[in-house]
């Protein structure tokens, strides 16, 4: 056999083949951070559970309570009572029937919907694993660590406490996804069903998240080997078709209420309105001066920093209050809630026209709001979500940077980011409009750590077959090469120099 015969194969095995993890160690791994997820969440739901002065059920508990009454999906808006779609169906549904189960308002009530919660988050975190190995099949490390952090991460601990969709609204955006890029669904009939199935869901979970459909949609196209093949188009539009029946129902519904179509909620002016208008911050709040010293003075327990946070909230206006008069309310509550709606939306917009550059700020502000801290909500002044952000920024940035060679995989989670940042920048921010996006950050940003966690696991070194070059500087296929390395570079140079 000829030396260099000899060597190729000699260097080819010992090249590292990555150790494969049997079906029964995974499921135990997987359990047992499942468990971990699913032990934090109720811990801090018993831990910060008080039965006289439960968490705020907003806009959702009113109309939960119309609905049991018989009045149906109505609440007051703006001066005017009546059926409603300011809110998606989904969570008022889900907590009408808490209500109906356990009592309207009851402790018990609010306990069940707080611990359905937690199981959410717990399907949450194996949702983030599933998609990062979905992406990166060949490094199951950094799904691993994804879903640590989603374990883990303080947030969204103390999220399953909040009567509110957010939880919901990751889990859906998550897993849908995980359903177009996994290998199993993608480019299949059946994955065109759930996806198209999910979709809907999602919208009326949370309207917003209709900015990620066209780039789900897109990753599933994409996954087809002949993409322009009638059996592909019809697989998207299987899913489109899907999706569209999904919402068909609450669509037609509220075209019967306000005499006019209406895309799942009918608030959009009002919430652009609010973020937008001489006395905002950006937000639909304003704090008072009086909310910093009220965080700092507890005890430093969970309790003690829950409390503060609780009575901290009554010293935080809402935009309303602070710019509707009574005559704004009076006019409003003469039209339908959809003109309503409009009318404040119109004022904002003639409000960004004339006055630009104090748009600009305010979008800019929302940029920090949205990524750091919005300063206010009482909630983010708190150092445990100040310093849980910065390391989730840090990360993130950092992961961008050492997985940018591998984009290709990765497009579907940055478009979606972007997306809904983008959105929230322009119109209006919150803390909780970041949580839906943040599970899908942790797989890149799980990229910054993954190197480090494979080393100090064990792995090997890998010698590069002939012509393999490596693609990640910051990975542990740059830490030896092959004596055949770079031989295809080299034959390359020498016939240009030739």
């Amino acid at each position: 056999m000829p030396p260099d015969y000899f060597h190729l194969a000699l260097f080819d095995a010992l090249a590292y083949n990555p150790p494969v993890m049997t079906g029964r160690r995974q499921i135990f791994w997987l359990i047992l951070l499942a468990g971990l997820a699913l032990g934090l969440r109720v811990w801090v739901v018993f831990a910060l559970f008080d039965s006289e002065a439960g968490p705020i059920a907003y806009e959702h508990g009113p109309i939960a309570e119309n609905l049991l009454a018989g009045r149906g999906f109505s609440i007051e808006l703006l001066g005017g009572t009546g059926p409603t779609s300011q809110q998606a169906p989904f969570y008022p549904v889900l907590l009408a029937t808490a209500y109906a189960c356990f009592g309207v308002g009851s402790p018990s009530a609010v306990l069940a919907i707080q611990l359905l919660q937690c199981v959410a988050g717990t399907a949450l975190v194996l949702v983030v694993v599933w998609l990062a190995w979905s992406l990166v099949p060949s490094r199951p490390v950094l799904g691993w660590l994804a879903g640590l952090g989603a374990a883990v991460y303080p947030t969204h601990l103390y999220m399953v406490t909040h009567l509110q969709v957010a939880v919901w609204a990751a889990l859906g955006l998550t897993l849908l996804l995980a359903v177009v890029v996994s290998p199993r669904f993608r480019a299949t009939r059946r994955g065109a069903i759930v996806a198209g199935l999910l979709s809907g869901m999602l919208l009326l979970v949370e309207p917003i998240l209709a900015l990620a459909l066209p780039v789900c949609a897109l990753a599933f196209w994409l996954g087809e080997r002949r993409r322009w093949t009638t059996a592909a188009l019809g697989r998207v539009g299987l899913m489109a078709t899907l999706a569209a029946l999904v919402i068909c129902p609450w669509l037609i519904r509220g075209w019967i209420v306000h005499g006019e179509p209406v895309f799942i909620k009918s608030t959009f002016g009002y919430a652009f309105w609010q973020g937008n208008n001489p006395a905002s911050w950006g937000t639909d709040k304003i704090p008072k001066a009086t909310v910093p010293a009220m965080l700092a003075d507890h005890d430093g327990t969970l309790a003690g920093m829950n409390e503060a946070l609780w009575e901290s909230r009554h010293e935080t206006l809402y935009i309303d209050r602070v710019v509707l008069t009574p005559e704004d309310y009076r006019r409003l509550g003469r039209l339908t809630e959809p003109e309503r709606s409009r009318s404040l939306g119109r004022r904002a917009w003639r409000f960004a026209r004339d006055n630009p550059a104090h748009y600009a700020r305010l979008c800019l502000q929302r940029l920090r709001y949205f990524l750091l801290f919005d300063e206010t909500n009482p909630k983010a002044t708190h150092r445990i979500y100040r310093t849980a952000t910065t390391v989730w920024l840090v990360l993130v940035f950092v992961g961008l940077l050492v997985s940018r060679d591998q984009w290709r995989a990765f497009w579907p989670l940055y478009a979606v980011f972007f997306a809904v940042t983008l959105f929230h920048v322009l119109t209006i921010t919150s803390v909780r409009f970041r949580i839906p996006v943040e599970p899908i950050s942790f797989v890149w940003a799980a990229s910054a750590v993954c190197p480090l966690a494979e080393r100090l696991l064990g792995r090997r070194l890998k010698i590069h077959r002939p012509g393999e070059c490596p693609r990640d500087p910051f990975g542990p296929d740059h830490a030896l090469h092959g004596p055949h390395f770079d031989v295809m570079k080299r034959t390359k140079s020498r016939r240009r120099a030739g």
